[in-house]
């Protein structure tokens, strides 16, 4: 099908990077923006993952000097999971470089076997200076790794749309999908003249008005796996402790039903509790939340914020892309953003669609297809990852981690061994995480080609305990020693993107 205009359908954050992208892109392509003024947007602070940052060079050709204080985003060199295995955990999935990447983790897995009451902090500190930063609240592009943003993602959806004023862009409410032959023919409006186009994108979050509701597509729900559907969300601004809440990493802390997390941006802190409906009642989140921000701030500093509940729903549409309509995050499905991955997710499907249209002006049922099994298999294995910081919890002091612990279904990929690289994480994120969470099997995984060495009563261990403990005391000495001259990540982020401001 032959395709000279799209129509897209909702605004925010994923509207105006599709629209953005398509006239960067496919600047022949006639782009309509349908917004409804009634529809909210509530900006709180998003974290994103490296993809994201890729996509914003690749696609949108923003240069961060520009992008970054207009959104008052910050840097991000990992995430810190507290409190998930046990309550007093921290476990880490620090972002690497390709050097990083290289490493062979197998050096630690010795380690841990040979002294078991080796820290999961030894093996992080070994092998990421990501991990240094993070400890040290410092941050530089120096490392090479391959770094996010925290971002507040309703100012990135209007810098978006300040890039794009060649898009015909209407602020009006749908209130009818016309559809002929199985194709959406046009959009009536509430107040302006009905809209047609070849291909429509439906951006409009949960409601899923075209995907889901003008074609009815099957909603394929992951709640029996991911419980939370459920975030509270508000702002907490800075007062004379800048420079040491601008942490270069999203921390993500888990309560009774769920889990906090804390995205610190330029002007303030993004902050949340994502949790199960099914565990906890709003008023009783609230106040869970209320004194989870008390520990962290001071009751006096949080006193008078203000509090907003988003409903959510975990999964995806069968197809994100049927006739003449595809669909993007939240559109097309979600997954819990404990990996931070729902503007990631949303890039992906921009590139994807935009790379489905045959000579930039066209798509086929093959078309389709594809982007509809690119899509399927992104959710799954993001599904899949981030259903691995729950699966081998040892807590159980509340109704929601004991059912986590005794009842959660548990597809039968986790825990096996993983020998290929996957689109989405890299074999060293798995490790990170797996290692963290003492995945049952893991250190036999990574010791099976030697384990029968380990095992053998003539094996000198005090002599392959001294090797490794070398290999890795030179790592960790490497990983350390390259960020020990850093700035703080607020005085790198004052001198190098906000000088001007």
């Amino acid at each position: 099908m032959e395709v000279k205009s799209i129509c897209i359908v909702g605004g925010g954050s994923s509207g105006w990077m599709m629209a953005t992208a398509l006239v960067k892109k496919l600047p022949n392509i006639k782009v309509t923006l349908v917004e409804s003024p009634e529809v909210k947007t509530i900006g709180v602070g998003e974290s994103t993952i490296p993809y994201f940052t890729a996509f914003i060079e690749k696609y949108l050709g923003f240069k961060e000097e520009e992008w970054m204080p207009f959104c008052s985003a910050t840097y991000k060199a990992s995430i810190r999971f507290n409190n998930f295995r046990n309550s007093s955990s921290a476990i880490y999935h620090p972002f690497l470089s390709e050097e990083e990447s290289q490493y062979n983790g197998y050096d630690w897995a010795v380690k841990k076997k040979l002294s078991p009451d080796t820290p999961i902090e030894d093996y992080y500190s070994s092998y990421y200076s990501a991990y240094h930063m993070c400890k040290n609240n410092t941050f530089s592009k120096d490392t090479n790794i391959h770094y996010a943003h925290h971002i507040d993602a309703a100012k990135f959806g209007e810098f978006c749309k300040l890039q794009c004023p060649s898009v015909l862009h209407i602020q009006d409410t749908v209130t009818e999908v016309v559809m002929e032959d199985s194709l959406i023919s046009k959009l009536k409006l509430k107040g302006s003249p009905e809209v047609s186009a070849d291909l429509f994108i439906d951006c409009t979050g949960f409601t899923a008005l075209l995907i889901g509701k003008a074609y009815n597509q099957t909603f394929v729900s992951s709640k029996n796996t991911l419980l939370n559907d459920t975030a509270v969300v508000c702002r907490v601004p800075y007062t004379d402790n800048k420079l040491e809440e601008m942490q270069p990493y999203t921390d993500c802390t888990a309560l009774s039903a769920g889990w906090a997390w804390n995205t610190p941006l330029w002007d303030r802190v993004g902050t949340g509790y994502v949790y199960s409906s099914k565990f906890i009642t709003q008023e009783d989140a609230q106040i869970e939340f209320k004194n989870y921000l008390a520990d962290r701030y001071s009751e006096e500093r949080i006193k008078g914020l203000e509090y907003s509940h988003i409903p959510f729903k975990a999964g995806r549409y069968k197809k994100a892309w049927v006739g003449n309509c595809a669909s993007l995050v939240l559109s097309s499905g979600f997954i819990e953003p404990l990996e931070s991955t729902g503007l990631a997710l949303t890039a992906f499907q921009i590139g994807t669609l935009i790379s489905s249209l045959v000579g930039g002006n066209s798509f086929t049922n093959l078309s389709r297809y594809r982007f509809n099994l690119e899509v399927d298999t992104a959710m799954s294995e993001v599904h899949e990852f981030v259903l691995v910081h729950y699966v081998n919890t040892n807590r159980d002091d509340s109704p929601y981690w004991k059912y986590i612990s005794n009842t959660l279904d548990i597809p039968s990929t986790i825990g096996r061994e993983r020998k290929h690289q996957s689109f989405w994480f890299p074999l060293k994120s798995w490790e990170c995480i797996e290692l963290g969470f003492e995945i049952s099997g893991i250190f036999t995984d990574s010791l099976a080609h030697n384990k029968h060495k380990l095992e053998d009563e003539d094996f000198d261990k005090a002599t392959a305990l001294c090797n490794v403990n070398n290999t890795l005391r030179g790592l960790k000495g490497h990983t350390k020693s390259s960020t020990e001259s850093f700035n703080s990540h607020y005085q790198y982020l004052k001198e190098r993107v906000y000088a001007k401001r």
